[in-house]
């Protein structure tokens, strides 16, 4: 319900997964953790969002204004955009695992840090991107298994990815 409303949206997508971080984690939690992490993750949530939601309104527009704009450099123009969008949202479904392992929280060192996991495990990130749309696009046909647990799930098996990645990564390799 959080997600509804523009100003709680990135909150509680931070609190979605910092909740999961401590189920994965085999650590109790309780409804008053919930808004204690809502207050503390709300000004890093928006750190996280407002760059996001310029860099997809800046896309969008690039594919409204030139979307009657025919030719080969056009289409090969759209194919750039829409590679690069994907790249931003492959980046971004990982943000949240790696932000909250991490110790330094800062944007740039996690998404350093997701890049370097893109690049190291360049199939997980694959799998993972094609099982969050196989989610996505059933979803939107079946809203049962969104509101279920499809996102759950999701976020579950981003941060075990993660964690699974940290966890054979050698120490001085990170820049966590």
């Amino acid at each position: 319900l959080m997600q509804f409303p523009i100003v709680t949206g990135p909150p509680a997508t931070a609190v979605f997964f910092a909740i999961s971080q401590k189920i994965y984690d085999d650590e109790l939690w309780d409804a008053q953790e919930l808004w204690q992490q809502f207050r503390r993750l709300f000004f890093p949530s928006w750190r996280w969002a407002l760059p996001n939601l310029l860099l997809a309104l800046v896309i969008v527009g690039n594919f409204y204004a030139y979307r009657t704009f025919e030719g080969n450099l056009w289409i090969a123009l759209r194919l750039l955009w829409g590679m690069l969008a994907l790249a931003w949202v492959v980046l971004n479904i990982h943000f949240w695992p790696f932000w909250l392992a991490q110790q330094d929280k800062s944007l740039k060192t996690t998404y350093q840090n997701v890049f370097r996991f893109f690049l190291l495990h360049p199939w997980t990130v694959i799998t993972l991107l094609c099982f969050t749309a196989v989610m996505t696009f059933t979803s939107l046909f079946y809203v049962l298994p969104l509101v279920i647990g499809g996102v759950g799930c999701i976020v579950m098996l981003l941060i075990t990815a993660v964690h699974t990645s940290l966890s054979t990564t050698p120490q001085g390799s990170s820049s966590n």
